[in-house]
């Protein structure tokens, strides 16, 4: 019975130590599990922190291709949202091939088909329907019995990389088949100007083969002295990074070819040579360049020829016209004036003719030489017109002038080639006006200190130009139309010398015509103002012919008013022409009785007077201007042909400052004129 009671004990003892550590060995278990959650609750906030600070995603799918989990930053990524539940690979896959075994691939992986698990590359659309590739990265999830439940994977995106990649296959493509479309040799030479690779369609086509002479330097390759300018070129495409190029042949006589190298820095390891046969552009150049010596020739001898004829017609024809003049001025019947008339006006148009072919062949030739000469523009205008207001009269037409008050009253350019300009553009104006007016204007665009700028204007009420033949009017030879040959004649060379001599003269040239209205040409120059010459402008043009001294122009040091009586024209004229060139531009009478009422109507300084005058000679011009007041008595400079120590005595003791004896010379007046202005200046003193 006790020992019933003490096995009874045991057993008891025995049951309830077992349940205990059955209890403790459930509670461990139960402790493990919560731990093991909570471990897994942290790695996974890890991970999704992790995640969300990265530009990788993580997400698992199962055997039926479907991904029913991924981080959370695949939202910020790709645009998916766990809202949106489960999506299938056929999804998201794009059409790209990369993607066409991904299925089979899967189906690998669930069926442990597989020896080392590679990453491998997929594209996909996001949820915006942009394309991006990812590289993943997989491990399956195999359960306690063996089989993959599911597939763990990482996604990287590689879509910047993959677009870059294929950019660049894409531009080393293209540049693949330019390089392939262009014939020409291509060699690749190293920093120590050694021979690389090279491209070629056909060695035969080279004076080298490019395959023998690989891994060789230039000049060991191409003999001297060429090897020394291809490495020099080489050099300096290194050194400086800038395209060389360089010309160079081969061979000789029917056999030599030319060539154009052109260098090119790729890095600092290599450059790029381009060699291109230039043969037959330098075969075609070489004949142009005789065709152009030949056409040269002949124009050459063109325009001598021309210069030649029309001289050699010129000088019996001045001959015609100065008979004709003479004959003019005879007793003739009325019948015999109408065919003198008739064959003056013919050896006009005729002369005329001639004197712009003569013009033409010079400037054609180059020899029409600039003169620079200092002038009073004015006159020159006024003579111009004056030239052509006999035939503008004789057709009821207006001619005038307008000088802006702008416009300086001397200027230093070429005098003739001015009025020849003129002279064309105001007989043109008259030739093609039949009735209405004609004016001559001129202004001052631009002065400086030493130059000025000034435009031009013909215009005319005549039968105006068509637009559509403006562009041709400048040309050689050509006029508006046969018509006007006809009525009007003409060579058509007038304008094409017109725009060479503005040309000459540092201007252009235009023209605004509307038919029927009317047309105005306009004309710039650049001229020198009025001063003096220095020498150092003299040593800076020395293609330019000077004609007037460092000293001639003395006008804006010695200023004075100036009457010049003088009744005989061409003394007159002299006169004129050398005072012009002093920058005087002096008042004119031809009479004693006009150098009176002159003196009393205007101040004078000085009085440049002819004793032998008609109506009142000298001596009794010097009386009545004595007896003036003081302050209006001018100076008075004698003039007489009479060189007489007795004539020169009475001039001074009548009251006369100084003599000259005609023919006056130059530089005898302008002593005696810079002579005056000193006594006037010491007489105010």
């Amino acid at each position: 019975m006790i020992f019933a009671l003490i096995l009874s004990g045991a057993v008891i003892i025995v049951l309830a130590i077992l349940l205990f550590r059955q209890i403790r060995e459930k509670k461990k278990m139960m402790i493990e599990r919560n731990l093991n959650q909570r471990q897994k609750a942290a790695l996974k906030q890890s991970l999704e922190m992790l995640m969300e600070h990265s530009s990788d995603f993580y997400f698992r799918y199962n055997r039926q291709g479907y991904v029913n989990y991924a981080s959370s930053n695949v939202e910020r990524l790709l645009g998916y949202a766990k809202s949106d539940g489960d999506v299938h690979f056929k999804d998201l896959i794009t059409d790209n091939p990369i993607n066409q075994t991904v299925f089979r691939h899967i189906d690998d992986l669930f069926k442990l088909n597989f020896d080392i698990i590679k990453p491998y590359f997929l594209e996909i659309y996001d949820n915006y329907g942009d394309r991006h590739m990812l590289e993943i990265f997989e491990t399956p999830h195999i359960d306690d019995h063996g089989n993959v439940s599911y597939v763990n994977a990482i996604a990287r995106d590689l879509t910047g990389m993959y677009k870059a990649e294929m950019e660049l296959k894409e531009s080393e493509r293209q540049q693949s088949l330019i390089l392939d479309a262009i014939p020409d040799p291509m060699f690749m030479i190293d920093r120590e100007l050694r021979y690389m690779d090279y491209k070629i369609g056909n060695e035969e086509d080279l004076w080298y083969r490019p395959s023998e002479f690989l891994g060789k330097r230039i000049r060991d390759v191409i003999p001297s002295p060429l090897n020394y300018a291809f490495e020099e070129a080489c050099q300096k495409a290194f050194d400086s990074g800038k395209l060389q190029t360089l010309e160079y042949d081969f061979g000789e006589g029917e056999s030599q070819r030319f060539f154009e190298g052109r260098v090119i820095k790729l890095n600092e390891s290599r450059l790029l040579v381009i060699s291109r046969d230039i043969s037959s552009s330098k075969r075609l150049e070489k004949e142009l360049r005789k065709a152009k010596e030949a056409a040269e020739s002949a124009a050459q001898a063109k325009s001598n020829f021309l210069a030649t004829m029309s001289h050699e017609i010129r000088t019996p024809m001045n001959g015609v016209v100065g008979m004709i003049s003479l004959l003019s001025e005879t007793e003739m019947s009325e019948e015999q004036k109408e065919y003198v008339e008739t064959i003056q006006a013919s050896s006009d148009t005729l002369l005329r003719i001639i004197n712009d072919i003569l013009d033409y062949s010079r400037i054609e030739s180059g020899k029409l030489a600039f003169e620079e000469n200092l002038f009073y523009l004015k006159k020159v205008i006024d003579d111009s017109i004056g030239l052509v207001r006999f035939e503008a009269r004789k057709k009821g037409i207006i001619i005038n002038s307008m000088v802006d008050e702008s416009v300086p009253n001397f200027i230093r350019t070429d005098r003739g080639r001015l009025r020849q300009i003129l002279l064309n553009l105001l007989s043109n104006a008259v030739k093609f006006t039949e009735h209405g007016s004609i004016i001559l204007s001129v202004q001052a665009l631009e002065t400086t200190e030493r130059h000025v700028e000034l435009l031009f204007k013909v215009k005319d009420t005549g039968i105006g130009i068509p637009q559509n033949k403006l562009n041709n009017l400048f040309k050689e030879f050509t006029q508006v139309d046969s018509s006007h040959s006809r009525k009007f004649g003409g060579t058509g060379l007038g304008l094409a010398i017109v725009k060479r001599l503005v040309k000459m003269l540092h201007g252009k040239v235009t023209v605004e015509s509307e038919v029927g209205v009317g047309t105005t040409f306009s004309f710039s120059i650049r001229a020198k103002l009025a001063g003096k010459v220095s020498a150092k402008e003299q040593m800076e043009n020395p293609d330019v012919k000077m004609v007037e001294s460092t000293e001639e122009y003395i006008a804006e040091d010695y200023p004075l008013q100036i009457l010049l009586a003088e009744d005989n024209a061409i003394n007159r004229k002299l006169s004129m022409l050398f005072m012009e060139r002093m920058g005087y531009i002096p008042d004119v009478a031809t009479d004693g009785l006009e150098v009176i009422k002159k003196v009393k109507e205007k101040k004078y300084d000085l009085i440049l007077l002819d004793i032998a005058m008609p109506k009142m000679d000298g001596y009794q011009v010097v009386e009545i201007i004595n007896n003036l007041d003081e302050e209006q008595r001018p100076l008075i400079i004698g003039v007489s042909a009479n060189a007489f120590k007795g004539d020169i005595e009475r001039a001074l003791a009548a009251g006369m400052t100084a003599y000259l004896v005609k023919p006056i010379k130059f530089n005898d007046l302008r002593e005696k004129l810079i002579e005056g202005y000193k006594v006037i200046q010491e007489a105010k003193a």
